[in-house]
């Protein structure tokens, strides 16, 4: 066989090297403990597809050739890459399974000769596979010596000490990853991409869209309801059916409590790098306002006039029923501290000076009635918020459909009831919520970015960005985004240039299309492979060995 090998290639150079590299590895891997390593002899199959086993040697040299072992753990785990790793496998023992029924073949010589002329090697990985790891197909690694020629000792050590395995074992994997390569290569071969799709990935790329909106947050609205006892009473009897299925929902917040305490506060926040004079001062004003709640004011009031924790003040420092370790520490051991109706002294923590006031207590199971009658209340909160919300959204956008050449800030203002603000004078000294209604600014967008950041889904909001134009430029109805309502305008648009799309900017295009027209083909393919070889129960997976792979391969070394 060597000597056929030998001939198929040209060069003596060449040649020399594959009889040199022959002769290393039947010295260094053959004879029979080569063929029982290639039948899995670092352990049994972690798994089995049309009866051809993949054994934990194969699944480890597969692993160190994607580069597994210089991933940082929480990367490993965020990307699945031991199960992609895996499934890779399984995918290209399916691929070239196919390769060989539509008649392709590999020598064994010539995946050496790859090797040894080019460095390369192939790998495979699932089409499921995160962007941030290698794709499957040939891989460039580096035998070169010092003087910058191939070693084959480089590359004799990198199969027995890096992949850990034989010449039988390297020559058989390559010889499957080289035919599942043909198969990709087929599969994906006819895939084309018209000009016009072109030009339409160049404008979703160049145009851009930017907004002005308004956000009307239901939480902020929340604040604002607060319910007579008649109110809720009246809610209940009109939406029981709705009550009683939200505490059968909620039932495990009602039942078995540990020790819970109703608070509010009042902040008086100091800046980490507050000097002393900041600091003393701050406390002059948090000792007053303990002189003051003490003396009988109302707490509530003194919250809302004078906290600096926002979002509790509108509510009156209500930060309502919170178990132990909730809070920051110095709070919650002051808050545990106190007996209902009490006060508490001047507590400081990370955010400032506070003062507590212990509303109730509660612990084990809280009254039916009780329970209920705080989800109806949470209930009614929203239903009375939705309806703010939408009532404030549409004054906004009548005002400014009323007045086209109206900024939206003027039309914002105008809806609040509050003054436009006078050219030149300093801006009114107000207390900001930052779930208040204000004008922001997206980013500019394409039609296929997120307009507005965090977990919303934006989609509606950038299609009906989209059909704005200068002419009409707000949009015609409040969108619902999440619990959310936002008025529209345009501020920006940007289109394609004609001109800039140049021979090279096509041809940039036309590859990444290609190459994401390739990546569907191909995933459909093998998926639909992967899926019919399931429904046959010909793929096998032996999950605990698996995971005792996985859960060594984990483990620090020693």
């Amino acid at each position: 066989m060597l000597d056929s090998f030998a001939n198929k290639f040209r060069g003596v150079v060449l040649a020399a090297v594959v009889l040199l590299l022959s002769a290393v590895f039947a010295l260094q891997f053959g004879g029979p403990q080569a063929e029982g390593c290639a039948s899995g002899g670092q352990g049994g199959a972690l798994a089995k597809v049309y009866g051809t086993k993949i054994s934990q040697s194969e699944y480890h040299a597969a692993y160190t050739l994607a580069g597994g072992e210089s991933y940082p753990d929480d990367r490993a785990k965020e990307s699945k890459l031991e199960q992609m790793v895996l499934y890779g496998l399984i995918e290209r023992t399916l691929l070239a399974r196919q390769a060989r029924e539509v008649g392709f073949d590999v020598e064994d010589e010539a995946v050496l000769a790859r090797a040894a002329e080019d460095g390369v090697l192939h790998l495979s990985m699932s089409v499921n596979a995160s962007p941030m790891l290698p794709r499957s197909g040939p891989q460039r690694f580096d035998f070169k010596d010092k003087d910058g020629k191939f070693s084959k000792d480089n590359l004799k050590n990198f199969i027995q000490y890096r992949l850990r395995r034989s010449m039988l074992e390297f020559t058989r994997s390559q010889v499957e990853e080289t035919l599942a390569q043909k198969m990709r290569d087929t599969v994906t071969a006819n895939v084309a991409v018209a000009p016009g799709e072109v030009w339409d990935a160049f404008v979703r790329e160049k145009e851009s869209v930017q907004l002005e909106y308004v956000r009307f947050s239901k939480a902020y609205y929340q604040q604002q309801v607060t319910p007579t006892a008649a109110e809720l009473s009246a809610f209940i009897t009109a939406n029981q059916v709705a009550v009683d299925a939200e505490y059968e929902k909620n039932k495990a917040r009602y039942t078995g409590l540990e020790k819970q305490v109703h608070a509010r506060h009042i902040l008086i926040k100091v800046d980490g790098a507050a000097t002393d004079e900041d600091k003393a001062e701050k406390r002059k004003i948090i000792d007053g306002l303990l002189v003051r709640a003490r003396a009988g004011e109302d707490f509530a009031k003194l919250a809302t006039d004078n906290s600096e924790d926002v979002g509790s003040a509108k509510v009156g420092g209500d930060l309502g029923f919170n178990p132990r370790g909730r809070m920051v520490a110095e709070f919650d051991d002051a808050q545990f501290k106190l007996k209902v109706g009490e006060i508490s002294d001047v507590v400081q923590s990370t955010f400032g000076f506070h003062i507590i006031k212990a509303e109730a207590i509660r612990e084990g199971d809280v009254p039916l009635d009780e329970a209920k009658r705080e989800l109806a209340e949470s209930l009614y909160k929203d239903k009375k918020a939705a309806e703010l919300a939408k009532a404030a959204a549409g004054d906004l956008l009548a005002k400014a459909q009323a007045n086209s050449a109206l900024a939206l800030e003027d039309a914002l203002r105008s809806s609040l009831g509050l003054p436009v603000p006078v050219e030149g004078a300093e801006p009114a000294d107000e207390k900001k919520d930052p779930l208040a209604p204000e004008v922001r600014q997206t980013r500019p967008f394409g039609r296929g970015d997120t307009a507005i950041p965090g977990p919303l889904d934006s989609t509606p909001l950038v299609s009906a960005g989209y059909k704005l134009t200068e002419a009409a430029p707000l949009g015609t109805t409040p969108i619902q985004l999440g619990d959310d309502l936002f008025v529209y305008k345009l501020s920006s648009r940007a289109s394609a240039d004609k001109a800039a799309f140049t021979a090279e900017e096509q041809e940039r295009l036309r590859g990444a299309l290609v190459r994401r027209k390739q990546a569907e083909v191909l995933d459909a393919y093998v998926s639909e492979l992967l899926d019919r070889a399931v429904a046959e129960k010909k793929v096998l997976i032996d999950e605990p060995a698996f995971e005792a792979v996985v859960g060594a391969s984990n483990q620090p070394a020693s």
